[in-house]
């Protein structure tokens, strides 16, 4: 059986969905990508800073609060100053730090890296998926393999397209590794 490694990566960060104190409502707040980084005395807070969709109001969602500048190290400090791309697109993914904010996840914009598995042949499907916590495995299946959700109903139903360890693919989340087994047609 071939093996197919598939990477899942972010393309953007997702909106966070909390009550805005302008709006009067609940509305997506989307990243800038840019932390606040405060020190007073001993202590240091980090906030990666948020803008309402519809009126523009500033959130600081807390990555740190009153933390110790020597508990973070120096290099990860230095990213939070730098306002590095990757580490605000991390915090951004991060369902339990915006849950303690009091705000929650997106929808999350994907794209799988990786080769389709040709028609003639049982395929091994690897499945890479760091930080995407809260995605359907079937959203990614049907993304990568171009399917309809009625088609990967069907594939699954007819046990050409499983999950290795069981699981009902059509309503498992996505896991950090998981594993895909995509079979052909016989006949």
């Amino acid at each position: 059986m071939k093996t197919i490694r598939w990477r899942v990566e972010a393309i953007s960060a997702p909106a966070a969905l909390r009550p805005c104190g302008t709006c009067g409502a609940e509305a997506r707040f989307e990243s800038t990508g840019r932390f606040r980084v405060n020190s007073q005395k001993k202590r240091l807070d980090v906030w990666l800073i948020y803008r309402c969709a519809t009126c523009g109001s500033v959130w600081n969602c807390a990555v740190i609060s009153c933390g110790r500048p020597g508990g973070i190290g120096r290099e990860r400090l230095e990213r939070f100053m730098a306002n590095d791309a990757d580490l605000a697109l991390a915090c951004a993914l991060d369902t339990g730090l915006l849950k303690s904010n009091g705000a929650r996840r997106g929808r999350i914009n994907f794209v799988v890296e990786g080769d389709v598995p040709d028609d003639g042949e049982d395929c091994c499907v690897q499945i890479e998926a760091e930080g995407l916590a809260g995605i359907r495995l079937a959203e990614v299946l049907r993304a990568k393999l171009g399917l309809a959700r009625r088609r990967l109903a069907d594939l699954a139903k007819e046990g050409l397209v499983t999950s290795a360890d069981g699981m009902d693919l059509l309503a498992v989340k996505l896991r950090p590794h998981q594993v895909v087994v995509v079979r052909a047609r016989r006949g």
